[in-house]
């Protein structure tokens, strides 16, 4: 077996390895995204919020003036 052969190996494997660790991280980050959702408690403070946007009882603020305009409002 030749060295280019050899090296080609060990950089297919390095490949794979990285492929891996990208794969693990998302399998990681999915698996966080499930356990908050499937939190009920969370789900219900996220409902109570949107209500409370709807309602009025809060304002949204989507840039820097409008966020000054709520504090000079203040």
């Amino acid at each position: 077996m030749s060295i280019k052969v050899l090296i080609d190996i060990i950089n297919d494997m390095e490949e794979f390895i990285g492929k891996l660790e990208k794969r693990k991280e998302e399998l990681e980050e999915l698996k966080d995204e499930l356990l908050i959702y499937s939190d009920k408690e969370f789900i219900e403070s996220i409902s109570r919020g949107l209500k409370d946007l709807e309602e009025g009882r809060f304002k949204r603020c989507d840039n820097l003036d409008d966020i000054n305009t709520t504090f000079d409002e203040l």
